[in-house]
């Protein structure tokens, strides 16, 4: 124990007679000393960074080294002959006050002037014992002074010493007493009384040391404290007998105690010990090459002196960190770098560093991801290996199964047999990182596919139709096909494909490979009872103008009345004649054939058709032909869309009067009779004879198909569509429709047996 403390008896008999109040014996006083009077003045050690100018021989002799205590019922403790530890203004507090007394004095040793503290008070002020007056006792000071204030009972010696959180207890006494009186007679022959025997008995059942309150009377007494959070009941039994002698009687009086005690418990964690460390990053990403990161730390509670540190790092190929916490990207990768209090090993802080190589390979893109080869046949998906600037880009690739296809250094692949496999192309600077082709290998002497020029068909009961097949490969050895009906009675089908109506309702026809019987295309047949073509008839006066739709065999009939005439003459027109095998529609003004608006120079559009620009599906499809294209390095783009009928009666006339009606016929189309009224068809890029050749006219030619567009006038076709070949212009009909007339070869005109001609 420190120098100049009073021996534990003296404190034990001032607490008993009242004198001097210590918070261990009832927490809920208030004002009371916060320190604990220790049991002698022993040793006095000399602090000669606190008191300037005394050696410490002088200090040493200063010291009281021994005093003896009786232990009297009249002694009285002089507490102002010392200062207890921590109480350096001997005011009998530990308070803010002796800590602004250790500060000023601090801060006079800091400039090496005398701290002003007598040697009892510097004594007192080294309240951490490390021989020096500082900041840290002051901190301590205001610290334990906070305990305090929250009801805490330990000696400020027990506190500082304390290394992990504690319990307090305070506790409150209720005490219930009952009396009761028995009369006893007691024979007795002498002339005086006196007390026979007094006991006393105490029992406690609480963990706390406790002082229970008793009081012999008829009612009960309370002491209210601070309201309990734990109550512990003890049952204390106080037993007291009292003899009055006399010759004949005694009068014994039995009083029982019941005590209620409450515990009040807090929590104190050491205000400068480390708890918890804080960072200001969890996560660093980091390129090699980089000078690194760091992540700032704050260990807690604010009241922490001791800030020291450990890093380490979970794997240093990845990345290093120094004994500052910054972090140094060596390789790509992840780690996991850990930060550790010294005061408290236990707690700790990591960080998720994440380390990329910008010169390294992350991806791999292809031109194709899948591929259908022939027997014998080979092909390529070219590689684009990301970012850019990666510093080595060379590859390997590899095949799943070499029995069906294989890959050369290059990436092209050769098809061995039959069936499927993987092609993977693997980036050599960094193995994780790949690619995969799936590959198809076909035997082009075997029929893999059927297509038909049609997959839907509407027939009138005894008329006849055909869908053409085509059987791919082209070089397949076994071409023979099979032909059948679902429903011959619905509709029958020969061994050509000659579909005929038989009565009216709906089947399927389909046809089958011979070679492969698991090959098959079909195509769903509607047949019907009445002829199904309908036309307008339009009558027109001088007056006023009626129309109705009728149902007609084949003809449409106009009748017109002069005005200038007084007799009325009518003439009968012969409308174009269509194969009855397909469904005609003409409604305001425009015709549809099997659902397909058409126009050339035999159907036309009224002047007021109502259309004003592109059919919004047909620039969508467009806007995705164009985007494909320009991913293969072409540009295709549109050069004339929505065209009115007024805009194209200009252009017409400006062909004439340059070349000629019949010339102009052969390239340009009349008002009314353009398809670009419709909204359905574009010319792409230069419209002139300067686009044949093209790689874009070839892709176009290919693939126009599969984005629903047709070339509209075909090369070799001049004598049936009226126009010559111009393949920039195409035109909207919709994916199946398309894919079956590029498959069949057929231009519209020869799809729909229709012909194009001025009448």
């Amino acid at each position: 124990m420190r120098a100049k403390r009073i021996l534990v008896s003296v404190l034990s008999f001032s607490l008993c007679t009242g004198q001097l109040t210590v918070p261990a014996a009832s927490a809920a006083e208030k004002n009371v000393p916060a320190y604990k009077m220790t049991a002698d003045i022993t040793e006095a050690t000399p602090l000669q960074a606190a008191v300037k100018g005394t050696s410490p021989a002088a200090a040493t002799t200063a010291a009281i080294t021994t005093t003896a205590v009786t232990t009297t019922a009249s002694a009285e403790l002089q507490a102002t002959d010392v200062n207890a530890l921590g109480d350096v203004n001997n005011d009998k507090l530990i308070d803010a006050n002796d800590a602004s007394l250790i500060l000023k004095a601090y801060a006079k040793i800091s400039n090496n002037i005398a701290s002003g503290l007598s040697f009892e008070q510097a004594n007192a002020a080294d309240v951490n014992t490390d021989h020096h007056i500082d900041s840290i006792d002051a901190s301590c000071i205001l610290s334990y002074y906070s305990y305090l204030s929250t009801n805490g009972t330990l000696s400020l010696e027990d506190y500082l010493s304390a290394d992990k959180p504690l319990s307090t207890t305070t506790t409150t006494a209720v005490t219930t007493a009952k009396a009761t009186t028995t009369t006893t007679a007691v024979s007795q022959t002498a002339a005086t009384s006196k007390p026979i025997s007094t006991s006393t008995t105490k029992s406690a059942t609480s963990t706390t040391t406790t002082k229970a309150l008793t009081t012999t009377s008829t009612s009960s007494s309370k002491a209210v404290t601070a309201e309990p959070t734990t109550t512990t009941t003890t049952a204390a039994t106080t037993s007291t007998t009292t003899a009055a002698v006399s010759s004949t009687t005694t009068t014994q009086t039995s009083t029982t105690a019941v005590t209620t005690l409450s515990a009040t418990t807090t929590s104190y964690v050491n205000p400068y010990k480390v708890q918890e460390i804080k960072l200001s990053k969890t996560e660093i990403t980091l390129n090699v090459g980089d000078r690194g990161d760091i992540s700032y730390v704050t260990m807690m509670p604010p009241t922490v002196t001791d800030y020291r540190d450990i890093w380490s790092c979970s794997d240093e190929s990845v990345a290093v960190v120094d004994n500052e916490g910054w972090i140094f990207p060596l390789s790509e990768g992840e780690c996991i770098v850990t930060v550790t209090s010294i005061n408290n090993p236990a707690v700790k802080a990591e960080i998720k560093v994440t380390v990329k190589d910008p010169n390294r390979v992350s991806s791999i893109k292809l031109s194709k991801y899948s591929m259908s080869i022939p027997i014998g046949g080979g092909d390529i998906s070219y590689v684009t290996m990301l970012p850019a600037n990666a510093s080595n880009k060379k590859e390997e690739w590899k095949s799943s199964d070499e029995s069906i296809a294989k890959v050369d250094a290059s990436g092209w692949v050769s098809g061995i047999s039959e069936g499927t496999c993987t092609v993977t192309v693997i980036s050599k600077s960094n193995p994780d990182v790949h690619a995969s082709i799936n590959v198809t290998v076909t035997d082009p002497k075997k029929v893999r596919e059927l297509k038909l020029s049609k997959y839907e068909m509407d027939l009138l009961v005894g008329t006849t139709g055909i869908s053409y097949v085509t059987i791919l490969p082209t070089t397949a050895l076994n071409q023979d096909v099979v032909w059948t009906s679902s429903n011959p009675a619905i509709a029958s089908v020969d061994n050509w494909g000659n579909v005929y109506g038989v009565a009216a309702g709906k089947c399927v026809i389909s046809v089958i490979s011979k070679a492969n019987p698991s090959i098959k295309a079909d195509m769903a047949v509607s047949v019907h009872n009445r002829p199904v073509i309908v036309t307008s008839t339009t009558t027109t006066s001088t007056t006023t103008t009626t129309t109705t739709t009728t149902t007609t065999t084949t003809t449409t009939t106009v009748t017109s009345t002069s005005a200038a005439a007084s007799s009325t003459t009518s003439t009968t027109t012969t409308a174009p004649v269509t194969s009855p095998t397909h469904l005609v529609q003409t409604i305001n003004g425009a015709t549809y054939i099997d659902g397909i608006l058409v126009v050339n120079k035999t159907y036309s559009l009224p002047e007021n058709f109502g259309v004003t620009e592109l059919n919004p599906l047909t620039l969508d499809s467009f806007n995705k032909l164009a985007a494909d294209a320009s991913l293969l390095g072409m540009k295709i783009q549109c050069s004339s869309g929505f065209r009115s009928y007024s805009t194209q009666k200009t252009i017409y006339n400006n062909y004439v009067a340059s070349d000629g009606v019949e010339v102009a016929d052969t390239y340009s189309a009349r008002p009314g009779h353009s398809e670009h009224q419709t909204g359905l068809a574009i010319d792409v890029n230069s419209i002139s004879n300067d686009f044949i050749g093209t790689p874009e006219c070839e892709w176009l030619a290919q693939n126009a198909h599969k984005y629903g567009f047709i070339i509209r006038y075909p090369k070799g076709k001049e004598s049936i569509t009226g126009y010559r070949y111009e393949p920039w212009h195409i035109r909207y009909v919709g994916l199946d429709t398309a894919t079956a007339m590029y498959n069949s070869g057929l231009c519209l005109e020869e799809y729909l047996d229709i012909d194009s001609y001025y009448r």
